[in-house]
C-alpha cells in the first residue's frame, strides 16, 4: 500500500469543508451601551439583563461581577439551578443575603437580579456575563445610589447624618468621620469604645478642632451623627461616616454645602468678586490666587504674589482674562483680595476661588459669577419667534474596538444651533470627529462622536453651548473598565483571525492542488451538471 492518503470526498462536501474553513473565528459580545439605574439608599433596586432572544436559560450559566475591590466582585452566580441562594459558595459577604434572581423569568431570557437594601457602597459598574453562550453575550449596568446633600449657611451649626439601619448599639464601636481632600483636612471625628477627640484622643485635623462633637445619648439607637459648630465655606465637601469593624463594613456618604457667595452682572458691565480675611490681617506680603473652574485655558484668573502680580510682569495668565482684571492694592492692609473684572462676559460665568495657600491653615473662599446676557442676544429667535436652550445632552457608546470605545453625545431640537465638545475630567478638550448636524423644522438636531481610551478616571463629559443666548449645559459620562479590557482583546483577537483565515486559505489551496495532481478522487454526482451554492454555515444545494 502507498503512503499516500486518497481522501474521497464529493464536490458538495469538498466545498461544505471550505466554507467551513474560512468560517472559522471568534465573535465577539455585541456590546450595545451602558443602562444607567438611579435608586434611593435604604430602597430595592432591579439591575435588568434579557436575552434579545427570549431563549430559556434555566440550564445556562450567568454571572454578575462588580468592579471594585476583590472582596466586592461577586454579586450573583446562577448555573443551571444552582445559586448562591441555595448552596453555592463564593458570594462577597457585603451582598449576601440581599441579591436574589427572578426564577419564573429565566424561561424568557431574563437574567435581571434585585438588590435589598441599597448601600451606597453598592453604587458602581456590574456586568450580566453569559459565559457559554455562542457568541457570548455581555451587559453593563451603572448603579448610582443617592448620597445625602446637606446645605448650610455659613455660621450656622449643621448636622451630618450616620444612622445603622439596624439601631445596634454602638457604645462599644469604632466608628471614623473623614473628609475627602488634602492631608490636614481629613480627621473630622473619631470614635473608639468610648475615647474620641474630645476627650484625649488625638489625630484630629485642625480645622475641626473645638468645632466637631457627637451625640453621646444616641449611640445606643446606632446613631453616630455629628455636628460641626460655625460652618466655614472651606468645610464643604464629601465626607464619610465609616464603621470599619463591622461586619460587613459600612460606610456612609454625605455632601456638605456651606453657601457660596453669588455675584449677578449685566453683560459688559464691570463686576467686582469679593475676598476678604475675617482677621483683616495685612496680606501685602501675602500671596493669594484667584483661580476658575473649567477648562485650563479658562483656569488662571488673577495671581498676587508680595506685589509681583499678572499685571506688573508676571507670566501664566489665562489669555480670556487678561487686560480685564485687577485687584485693590490700597485694601490689601485690611485683609482685602478681591478682584474687579471689567466688560463682563457671558463665558466669565462660573465658580471661582480665591486661594491663601500659606495662611496657617490654608483658606479657600468661594464666589459664583451669573453674568445675564444683553438684551440683544437673549431675545435671539428663531423664525417662528422661539428660542430653546439646549436639554443636557445624551451620551451613549456606540461599539468598541480595538482603537478603543466609540462615544456618541446627541443633542435634539435646539435653537439656536449648539457647539459640541468633549472634554476630559481634567477638563482638556479632546479630539473628535466632525459633528453631523440635521435640522428639522424649527429645531436642530447636533451628534458628535469621539473614540475614548483608558485614563485614570475613565471619565469623560460633553459640553454644549450656545453662545449667542448664553446657554451652556454638560454631561458626564464613566467608561467601565471592562469595555477598556474588552477593546485590547478585541484588537488581539482580530489579529489571530486574521492567521486563522490565511491558514484557511492556505489549505483550500492544497486541496485543490491536490484534486489537480489527482490524489483525491473526487466522485461526481449523476445527473444535469449545475454550479452548487455554499453558504458560510456549510451547506450546499446541486451539485457540479
Amino acid at each position: 500500500m502507498s503512503g499516500v492518503i486518497r481522501l474521497e470526498l464529493t464536490a458538495p462536501e469538498l466545498l461544505s469543508l471550505c466554507c467551513c474553513l474560512l468560517s472559522a473565528g471568534i465573535t465577539l459580545a455585541d456590546e450595545r451601551g451602558v443602562v444607567k439605574v438611579v435608586a434611593a439608599e435604604g430602597s430595592d433596586v432591579i439591575l435588568p439583563c434579557s436575552l434579545s432572544t427570549k431563549e430559556n436559560i434555566q440550564s445556562k450559566l450567568f454571572d454578575w461581577t462588580k468592579d471594585g475591590q476583590q472582596d466586592e466582585r461577586e454579586v450573583f452566580l446562577y448555573d443551571a439551578g444552582i445559586h448562591y441562594n441555595n448552596g453555592r459558595g463564593g458570594q462577597s459577604e457585603t451582598f449576601k443575603g440581599r441579591v436574589s434572581h427572578f426564577q419564573d423569568q429565566l424561561k424568557y431570557g431574563n437574567a435581571s437580579i434585585i438588590i435589598r437594601n441599597a448601600r451606597v457602597t453598592d453604587r458602581g459598574n456590574y456586568s450580566c456575563h453569559f459565559p457559554r453562550l455562542q457568541p457570548r453575550q455581555i451587559f453593563y449596568v451603572e448603579l448610582v445610589v443617592g448620597v445625602v446633600k446637606v446645605v448650610a449657611a455659613e455660621g450656622s451649626d449643621v448636622i451630618l447624618p450616620c444612622s445603622l439601619s439596624t439601631k445596634e448599639n454602638i457604645q462599644s464601636k469604632l466608628f471614623d468621620w473623614t473628609k475627602d481632600g488634602q492631608q490636614d483636612e481629613r480627621e473630622v471625628f473619631l470614635y473608639d469604645a468610648g475615647i474620641h477627640y474630645n476627650n484625649g484622643r488625638g489625630g484630629q485635623s485642625e480645622t475641626f478642632k473645638g468645632r466637631v462633637s457627637h451625640f453621646q445619648d444616641q449611640l445606643k439607637y446606632g446613631n453616630a451623627s455629628i455636628i460641626i459648630r460655625n460652618a466655614r465655606v472651606t468645610d464643604r465637601g464629601n465626607y464619610s461616616c465609616h464603621f470599619p469593624r463591622l461586619q460587613p463594613r459600612q460606610i456612609f456618604y454625605v455632601e456638605l454645602v456651606v453657601g457660596v457667595v453669588k455675584v449677578v452682572a449685566a453683560e459688559g458691565s464691570d463686576v467686582i468678586l469679593p475676598c476678604s480675611l475675617s482677621t483683616k490681617e495685612n496680606i501685602q506680603s501675602k500671596v493669594f490666587d484667584w483661580t476658575k473652574d473649567g477648562q485650563q485655558d479658562e483656569r488662571e484668573v488673577f495671581l498676587y504674589d508680595s506685589g509681583i502680580h499678572y499685571n506688573n510682569g508676571r507670566g501664566g495668565q489665562s489669555e480670556t482674562f487678561k487686560g480685564r482684571v485687577s485687584h485693590f492694592q490700597d485694601q490689601l492692609k485690611y485683609g482685602n483680595a478681591s478682584i474687579i473684572i471689567r466688560n463682563a462676559k457671558v463665558t466669565d460665568r462660573g465658580n471661582y476661588k480665591c486661594h491663601f495657600p500659606r495662611l496657617q491653615p490654608s483658606q479657600t473662599l468661594y464666589v459664583e459669577l451669573v453674568v445675564e446676557c444683553d438684551p440683544q442676544f437673549s431675545t435671539l429667535k428663531n423664525k417662528y419667534g422661539e428660542t430653546d436652550g439646549a436639554a443636557e445632552p445624551y451620551i451613549s457608546i456606540v461599539d468598541v474596538t480595538k482603537a478603543g470605545v466609540q462615544l456618541n453625545c446627541d443633542v435634539r431640537g435646539a435653537f439656536p444651533q449648539p457647539k459640541l465638545q468633549w472634554q476630559d475630567s481634567d477638563r482638556n478638550v479632546l479630539p473628535a470627529d466632525v459633528p453631523r448636524v440635521s435640522e428639522r423644522g424649527r429645531r436642530y438636531d447636533v451628534t458628535l462622536q469621539i473614540v475614548v481610551n483608558r485614563t485614570a478616571t475613565n471619565r469623560f463629559c460633553c459640553v454644549v453651548k450656545q453662545k449667542d443666548i448664553g446657554h451652556m449645559v454638560e454631561a458626564n459620562f464613566t467608561v467601565p473598565e471592562k469595555l477598556f479590557e474588552d477593546a485590547s482583546c478585541k484588537g488581539e483577537v482580530t489579529g489571530w483571525i486574521g492567521g486563522l483565515v490565511l491558514g484557511a486559505f492556505i489549505i483550500v489551496a492544497v486541496l485543490f492542488l491536490l484534486v489537480f495532481a489527482k490524489f483525491i478522487t473526487i466522485n461526481r454526482y449523476k445527473g444535469s451538471h449545475e454550479k452548487t451554492k455554499c453558504s458560510c454555515n456549510g451547506d450546499a444545494d446541486g451539485a457540479l
